[in-house]
C-alpha cells in the first residue's frame, strides 16, 4: 500500500483547516504558494489517504489528518449554512497580508470570546484591532438583537472596532443605521466591494489625496469628524462607519447652525448626507488605489 509523505505545505493546509473549518479546494493554494495546479493534486492525494474529506464542494480535515499534522484538538465542525461564511474568511486572510490575522477559533480556545460567538476573525495592525463578521443570510429580527448584544460585549475582550461584511443589500438593511452600544467603529460593508473601500483608507494614494485636496488639515477631536480644515470639519465615510455617521447626523441636526462650521464628507458614490456643505466622492478600485472626484 502506498504511504503518503505529508509535506510541510500539507501540514500548513491542515493547520489552516483546523482553524477555519472548511475551504474550497482552490483556496488550498494559500498554503502552497505560487503554484498552478499543484495544490489541487495535493488535495486529491490527501483526500485519497483520508487526511481530508470532501463535503458539499468544500474540503475539511479529518481526525486522521489532524494527527498527521501533530494537532491534538478535535476537528472543527460547522453547520453547513456557515460554510460560505468561512470560505469568505479565508478570502479575507489573503486580502489583509500585512495585518496580523487571528481566526475566531483561536480566541475561543483561549477563552477570549465565548464559544457561541459568531465572530469570524480579528485583524490587527499597530494599535488598530478590528473584529470581523461575515453575514451570508438575512438575519431574523431576533438574530439581529442577539448579534448586537454579542458585538457590544466584545469590548470586554478589547475589540471595540468591527467590520461587518454582508453578501446582499437586504442583510445590511436588517441592521438599520444604529451601531451596537459601546463600539468605537462599526463598518457595515457589502462583500466583496467593501473590502477595497476599507483597505483604501490605509493606502499612500488615499492619504496623498486627502493631503492634496485639503492642504494644512489637522486631526479633529470632535466625535463626528476626522479632520478640521479652514472653516470646515472633514469626515471620512468610505468605510460606512455607522458610529461616525450617527455623530455626524447629530451635529448636522443640532449643532451646525449654532457653530456655523460646514461639513465635508468623504464618501462613496452611493452615499448621501443632507446638510453636508460639500461631498468628496472616492471610488475604491482593485489594487488599493483610490480614484477621487469632487462634488459640490
Amino acid at each position: 500500500m502506498e504511504k503518503i509523505n505529508v509535506t510541510e505545505r500539507d501540514i500548513r493546509l491542515i493547520q489552516l483547516l483546523s482553524r477555519c473549518g472548511v475551504m474550497r479546494p482552490g483556496q488550498a493554494k494559500i498554503a502552497y504558494g505560487d503554484v498552478s495546479r499543484y495544490h489541487l493534486r495535493r488535495v486529491e492525494k490527501l483526500v485519497s489517504f483520508g487526511l481530508l474529506m470532501r463535503d458539499s464542494g468544500y474540503i475539511r480535515v479529518t481526525a486522521k489528518g489532524l494527527r498527521a499534522a501533530g494537532i491534538t484538538e478535535r476537528p472543527l465542525r460547522l453547520e453547513k449554512h456557515r460554510y460560505r461564511e468561512h470560505e469568505i474568511i479565508i478570502n479575507l486572510l489573503t486580502e489583509f497580508p500585512d495585518w496580523e490575522f487571528t481566526f475566531a477559533i483561536d480566541l475561543k480556545r483561549r477563552e477570549t470570546v465565548q464559544n457561541s460567538s459568531k465572530l469570524g476573525a480579528v485583524i490587527r495592525k499597530s494599535t488598530l484591532r478590528y473584529g470581523i463578521y461575515v453575514l451570508t443570510n438575512r438575519p431574523r429580527p431576533a438574530t439581529v438583537v442577539f448579534l448586537r448584544s454579542e458585538m457590544a460585549d466584545l469590548r470586554n475582550s478589547g475589540i471595540e472596532r468591527l467590520l461587518v461584511f454582508c453578501t446582499a443589500p437586504e442583510i445590511m438593511q436588517a441592521f438599520g443605521d444604529d451601531p451596537p452600544d459601546g463600539i468605537r467603529e462599526f463598518c457595515l460593508l457589502p462583500y466583496p466591494e467593501g473590502v477595497q473601500s476599507f483597505k483604501q483608507l490605509f493606502t499612500p494614494e488615499f492619504k496623498a489625496f486627502i493631503n492634496a485636496r485639503f492642504p494644512g488639515l489637522i486631526p479633529s477631536r470632535r466625535p463626528f469628524a476626522h479632520f478640521e480644515w479652514r472653516d470646515a470639519f472633514i469626515t471620512v465615510l468610505v468605510h460606512n462607519d455607522l458610529v461616525k455617521k450617527r455623530y455626524l447626523q447629530e451635529y448636522l441636526e443640532h449643532a451646525q447652525k449654532r457653530e456655523g462650521k460646514r461639513c465635508i464628507v468623504v464618501c462613496s458614490p452611493d452615499q448621501s448626507f443632507p446638510g453636508a456643505h460639500k461631498t468628496v466622492i472616492c471610488r475604491a478600485q482593485k489594487g488599493d488605489s483610490a480614484a477621487c472626484l469632487s462634488q459640490a
